[in-house]
C-alpha cells in the first residue's frame, strides 16, 4: 500500500520504521526527526497476514504519528 507517514510533535530525535508484518524490524528508517520538528516521508510498505507496524526509535521521549493511506495494490 501507499502511505504518508508523518510526525509531529517530537520531544526528542529518532526515527521511525513502518515495515510490513511483525517480525524483525529492519534496519532501514521509514522518517528521521528532531525535537519539535515536524518531517513526512512517502512509503510503499506490503502487508503480511493484514499487518503493518510501526517501530519507533526514539530513544526517550514521545511523538505523534499521523499515517494516510492514499492507495492499495492488488
Amino acid at each position: 500500500m501507499a502511505l504518508n507517514v508523518t510526525v509531529t510533535n517530537p520531544t526528542a530525535a529518532g526515527s521511525l520504521t513502518v515495515y510490513p508484518g511483525t517480525g524483525l524490524v529492519p534496519g532501514t528508517s521509514t522518517v528521521f526527526f528532531a525535537a519539535g520538528r515536524t518531517r513526512a516521508n512517502n512509503a510503499t510498505i506490503g502487508l503480511v497476514g493484514g499487518t503493518v507496524t510501526v517501530a519507533d526509535r526514539q530513544e526517550s521521549g514521545t511523538v505523534d504519528l499521523i499515517v494516510d493511506v492514499s492507495g492499495y495494490y492488488r
